[in-house]
Order: structure tokens, then sequence, then C-alpha cells
């Protein structure tokens, strides 16, 4: 395929997209190059943070703990 029908074809696409991740992972590639960190899933981030903002506040859970409510949660 020529460089102007694969140009055609990505913009088609972000067009056609309704997801708003996918739109701000581009934004972001188009921005920052291969370098770009790619997080845009709203509700992950938001759980990050909530993450940082504990662990700053020395709300950590030991391994141990962690992984023991990960094996009840998903025992096979």
């Amino acid at each position: 395929m020529s460089y102007a029908i694969e140009k055609e074809e990505i913009i088609r696409r972000i067009n056609e997209a309704e997801d708003l991740g996918v739109i701000n992972a581009i934004r972001d590639l188009l921005d920052n190059g291969s370098n770009a960190p790619v997080i845009h899933d709203e509700a992950l981030e938001r759980e990050l943070n909530i993450s940082m903002e504990e662990a700053d506040n020395g709300q950590e859970l030991p391994v141990a703990e962690v992984l023991n409510e990960f094996r009840k949660k998903y025992a096979a």
C-alpha cells in the first residue's frame, strides 16, 4: 500500500474511533513519538493515582497480604 493510502486508512479509523483512550494514545504518540507513556484508561489512571497517594501516606499493604487476597479472589 502507498504512503497516502496508509494515511487515509489511519485517518478513517481515527474518525470511526469511539474510545477516548485510543484518541489520547494517538495524540501522545504524535506528540512524543515512541517515548510516549500510553496510559489513558481513565479508570486505571484514577486507581493508580489513589494507590500512589496511599503509598505516599504510608498505607501500603505487605506483599504477602496482597498475594493472599489475590489467591482467595482468583482461586481456580
